[in-house]
């Protein structure tokens, strides 16, 4: 079942090292590898807390607790028929804060798109999510040629 794949996908992300940046970058790998995976959508919510706060894009309305980060996340895999959420780049960190350019490549009927993207992720002390702005527009997409 679907719920049952998202814990064994949520299992093997959070049982990484306790180490702070090793954390951060153990929850990151999970939140893209979950993100390219269909109906993964609790496993995605299970590195956000209870109170978290996701803006993708930054500057559309933001959704707020984990129930409504996970809608969110569902709706968006709905959308696209794949997607493919990779790092283009070395995670920046500094204090809770942690920025990662991204590269995500998605279909969506007979198109094929490639869009650029940096989040920001901040965490909590229990290292889970706790509010991620994503950062990217319109003119961030384009066809991918792939």
């Amino acid at each position: 079942s679907r719920r049952k794949a998202s814990t064994a996908i949520t299992r093997r992300c959070t049982s990484g090292s306790s180490v702070r940046s090793s954390l951060w970058n153990s929850e990151l790998m999970c939140f893209s590898t979950a993100r390219s995976v269909r109906n993964s959508d609790f496993a995605i919510a299970a590195l956000f807390s209870e109170d978290a706060v996701v803006a993708d894009p930054v500057d559309q309305p933001a959704h707020r607790g984990r129930d409504a980060v996970r809608a969110f996340f569902a709706g968006a895999h709905e959308l696209a028929e794949s997607m493919d959420l990779h790092a283009t780049g070395p995670m920046r960190a500094v204090g809770s804060w942690v920025a990662v350019p991204l590269e995500a490549i998605t279909t969506i009927g007979d198109m094929r798109l490639k869009i650029d993207i940096i989040d920001v992720f901040t965490f909590d002390d229990d290292g889970l999510i706790s509010d991620m702005k994503a950062y990217w527009t319109a003119s961030d997409i384009r066809p991918y040629e792939g």
